[in-house]
């Protein structure tokens, strides 16, 4: 897999292993936003920038709040707070784009 070779089936399984599902509104603008890097969510969605932000700093307080040991693996570090918006896209990001995604699907929802 090449750095940017990720399909929308990895963010999918990514953002679940994170304890982010589709029930979160965010989720959706997460998996977009990591398909397309850009700021075209709002165009999109037809939405605002700050429902955009809103919902997505939901998806890293999930994240933070349930499944803090796997955001901080996937950081590479220990996180003292609370990762910002683009800190927790930057991270699932990041990690979507290592040679390899080191997660199995059997343990996506253990």
């Amino acid at each position: 897999m090449s750095r940017n070779d990720y399909q929308d089936e990895d963010i999918q399984r990514e953002l679940f292993y994170l304890g982010i599902t589709v029930r979160y509104i965010g989720y959706r603008y997460a998996k977009e936003a990591l398909l397309l890097l850009k700021e075209d969510e709002c165009r999109i969605y037809s939405t605002s920038i700050s429902a955009v932000e809103r919902d997505i700093r939901t998806l890293s307080l999930v994240a933070w709040r349930d499944r803090r040991q796997i955001l901080e693996e996937m950081a590479g570090h220990p996180l003292e707070r609370r990762p910002t918006s683009s800190h927790f896209l930057a991270i699932v990001y990041a990690h979507l784009t290592q040679a390899h995604l080191i997660l199995e699907p059997q343990n996506i929802l253990s």
